[in-house]
């Protein structure tokens, strides 16, 4: 009994005697080694006190009469990883015609709908607003390893409307009325994602969503079809982040 006794107790000042692990609590902090620091040490930190200049296409997606494509600019600067606040401006030189307006501008048309139909176009949109990024990540691509993410934006802007006869010429220039034309207040929201070439250059895709009150058409001074509607609009652009160097984590 004594020799089971003594095994013990040399097994206990064995265990007692070997030097701590890297999971053994910190004598001054309390924590493990693991849970004072990140489970992931010296990710590049693509965001985290750069700005992003980014040159962009626009192309409107659920316009009522025409597609509306505009060209601008982002700008933008993150704070941390995850959270920066930027601004945009588009300008809208172009719109392409649907179906319903090329039958208004036939000749065998309704003739009282074709002298009074103005429509209305985004000529420019602008906002400013804050991104958040929650999800990042890298993916394989014919054997290149890309950086990605996926970010969300909410903020404030603003449409600027202008209107043109669905017919063409000056023909329904009295319908023209000021719930077509001028600037529409709204609340926008977003969401895009970014795929990294390299550390300083990257292709961004995004969806904003401009919650506001206008009228998709009129015909008459006094026709007033205002109401909340969303204007969506899809952007392509190539951002470039300055400094050019990357924070790494600890």
């Amino acid at each position: 009994m004594k020799r089971w006794i003594s095994l013990l107790a040399l097994i206990m000042l064995f265990g007692i005697g070997l030097p701590q692990t890297s999971f053994a609590l910190d004598d001054e902090e309390g924590l493990s080694s693991l849970e004072k620091g990140a489970p992931v040490r010296h990710l590049m930190l693509l965001r985290s006190g750069r700005f992003e200049i980014q040159p962009v296409a626009q192309f409107g997606i659920n316009e009522t009469f025409s597609q509306s494509i505009g060209f601008g600019a982002n700008l933008a600067y993150y704070f941390t990883n995850y959270l920066g606040m930027g601004a945009s401006f588009i300008y809208s030189p172009l719109h392409l015609n649907n179906e319903l307006v090329d039958a208004v501008a036939k000749e065998d048309y309704d003739a009282s709908v074709r002298r009074t139909l103005a429509i209305a176009q985004p000529l420019m949109n602008l906002d400013v607003g804050l991104y958040y990024t929650p999800l990042m990540g890298k993916f394989s691509l014919f054997g290149w390893i890309l950086n990605y993410d996926v970010h969300l934006y909410a903020g404030f802007g603003m449409l600027i409307m202008d209107s043109v006869c669905a017919a063409g010429g000056a023909i329904c220039e009295n319908a023209k009325n000021n719930n077509l034309e001028g600037p529409k207040f709204a609340g926008v929201v977003g969401i895009g994602t970014r795929i990294f070439f390299n550390n300083f250059i990257a292709l961004n895709l995004e969806v904003k969503n401009y919650l506001t009150k206008y009228a998709d058409f009129s015909r008459g001074p006094t026709d007033d079809r205002a109401r909340f509607k969303n204007f969506v609009a899809g952007t392509i652009g190539v951002s470039f982040f300055f400094p050019v160097t990357v924070y790494m984590s600890r």
